[in-house]
């Protein structure tokens, strides 16, 4: 079974919110962020957001055989997971702003540090994607998962680079958006697992 190339784009976007978001804070803190330093952000996000589904997938693989007949309920259920975290977040974070409204931030300088932890802390849920996607050939997972660092690696630039613009939509909308893909992304592969 194959993933199409519309799907491949929406999850791989889906995947990046988590990123944009964080990246869209990094541009507010250090305004005076040089374009060298956005290029290494976001290499280091893209790069995790790859790196994170190949070891799972990898993983999986070797377990696919005993596997095989529940990957799509196991697709459904990571996504799924995926998608009820983004909207408890989403939900947390609304909430938050309804209580109290933003905090005035300090300009920060963001260091290499930092800048790893959360490339990590962003790409631990694509962990879920490896497993999600196990019934993909080699090469097409190879493919997809390229796909998600590229995406995020161009998401995460932009979203630093456009920061001041980006910021309000990412934290009132993103969330939200990014739960009902997963969950349709989910549903679907579920439904061919099952139908097809």
């Amino acid at each position: 079974m194959m993933i199409d190339m519309p799907t491949m784009l929406v999850t791989s976007a889906s995947m990046a919110v988590d990123a944009m978001t964080v990246n869209a804070t990094n541009g507010l803190e250090e305004k005076d962020i040089r374009v060298p330093k956005m290029l290494l952000i976001s290499f280091l996000f893209g790069l995790f957001q790859l790196g994170m589904p190949v070891i799972a997938y990898f993983i999986g693989h070797s377990f696919q055989s005993y596997v095989e007949p529940y990957i799509p309920w196991i697709g459904f259920g990571l996504l799924s997971f995926l998608g009820l975290k983004s909207l408890f977040d989403w939900i947390k974070e609304f909430r938050a702003r309804k209580k109290g409204g933003q905090e005035t931030q300090e300009e920060k300088k963001i260091g290499v540090g930092k800048m790893f932890v959360e490339a990590i802390a962003t790409s631990i849920d694509a962990l879920c994607i490896g497993f999600a996607y196990l019934y993909l050939p080699i090469g097409d997972a190879m493919l997809f998962f390229g796909i998600i660092g590229i995406v995020t690696f161009v998401f995460s630039f932009l979203s630093i680079f456009f920061s001041k613009y980006l910021a309000r939509f990412l934290q009132s909308w993103a969330g939200l958006i990014a739960s009902i893909v997963f969950f349709a992304v989910g549903l679907k592969i579920l439904l061919e697992g099952l139908l097809g």
